[in-house]
């Protein structure tokens, strides 16, 4: 079995089927780095959906924010600082 830092998308946004052999081109697939902190029971994960192809792999989540401020922006709930 291939092993993909996050998971196969499909029919379904996370596929239950097991990806065999090397990934293809076709294929979509996420890479989900999680930052925990076990003590706030708390962890975050910054997803990626990426389009493998013959040649170097699309980001689909590409315009996507990732920056914790323009994330707030974007939902509308920005921080107080102080």
């Amino acid at each position: 079995m291939a092993w993909i830092p996050g998971h196969t998308v499909g029919l379904a946004t996370h596929d239950v089927i097991g990806t065999t052999g090397p990934i293809r081109a076709g294929q979509v697939v996420t890479v989900e780095p999680i930052i925990e902190f076990p003590e706030k029971n708390m962890h975050y994960r910054i997803e990626d959906t990426i389009l493998i192809t013959d040649g170097a792999p699309e980001i689909l989540s590409s315009a996507v924010p990732k920056e914790l401020a323009e994330v707030e922006k974007l939902v509308g709930s920005e921080a107080k600082r102080p």
